[in-house]
């Protein structure tokens, strides 16, 4: 039988079964679960998923509600899958393995059924649309520099000098770092802080420091002396080791990283344009 004759055998199927199709919906309360005496709910080509069969599914999906809006986005979830599954069988693949569809399952904890569906899509994404998407260097500097956590964050290296209570002190720290002195010996002799003997505090993040230290701080670059900036009864004198960014990541770092993110996003909106219109090939009839 040619494909056109087999076309038009399914869809007379299809019509028999809609004219056969069944259902008695009675709602109890608005977020009360319907009642429905078994029937068909749906018809693709000439397979028929009946109402008993949406309730088992929902079941193993582990679904807390059965009101009308959750049944029917179970229900196309179904038809999506049995799509699938004839596109599947259409092009002659390999059934999927049960053994590797129970591990999926427990892996993802999610019922057989739903691993079984799953891997048929990711073989058919595979197959259908991975070879159309193509990523592009624009496309990957653009999510680099969409992601926040790839540029890091505007941070200063930081040596102070902390004095508590003593401005005469602070002034003449300042003195001194104005006359050339180092900044290590001015805070030997005058911080009353130091880290294991130094005045390095490491990297600060603009967004993490005080407002009055940020003012100081505004138009400081490498070398310069910042301050006196008074924090409650301290004093605080800094100098600026290095400007620049903190936790960020270098684009040839994570390139294969955002190319996978890329790739998989795209993947996933291809095979989805061409399930909608594969679907559009077939009888669907939905009757909830």
């Amino acid at each position: 039988m040619d494909r056109e004759g087999n076309t038009t055998r399914i869809r007379q199927v299809a019509l028999n079964l809609t004219v056969a199709a069944f259902v008695l919906v009675t709602f109890m309360s608005q977020n009360a679960r319907a009642e429905m005496i078994d029937g068909i709910v749906a018809v693709v080509d000439d397979t028929v998923i009946m109402y008993s069969d949406v309730i088992r599914k929902m079941g193993e999906l582990g679904a807390q509600e059965y009101d009308l809006a959750t049944t029917r986005q179970v229900l196309q979830i179904m038809i999506e899958d049995a799509v699938v599954d004839k596109v599947y069988k259409r092009l002659g693949l390999q059934p999927v393995d049960i053994r590797r569809a129970e591990q999926t399952a427990r892996e993802m904890n999610i019922d057989v059924g739903s691993a079984r569906s799953m891997i048929m899509k990711s073989t058919l994404m595979e197959i259908m649309v991975k070879a159309r998407v193509v990523i592009t260097d624009a496309m990957i500097q653009g999510y680099y520099d969409s992601r926040q956590d790839y540029a890091g964050t505007e941070s200063f290296h930081l040596r102070q000098i902390l004095v508590k209570g003593d401005p005469d002190r602070a002034r003449r720290a300042m003195e001194e770092l104005a006359s050339g002195k180092r900044f290590e010996d001015v805070a030997a002799s005058h911080s009353d802080l130091l880290v294991d003997g130094s005045p390095d505090i490491g990297w600060v993040a603009v967004k993490d420091m005080a407002k009055e230290v940020r003012d100081a701080l505004e138009n400081a670059k490498k070398g310069d002396i910042a301050g006196p900036v008074q924090a409650g009864d301290a004093i605080l004198i800094f100098e600026v080791v290095e400007q620049g960014s903190s936790g960020g990541k270098p684009l040839e770092e994570v390139r294969d990283e955002i190319i996978e993110a890329l790739q998989e996003k795209y993947r996933k909106e291809a095979f989805d344009h061409w399930l909608g219109m594969i679907m559009a090939d077939h009888y669907i009839g939905v009757y909830l």
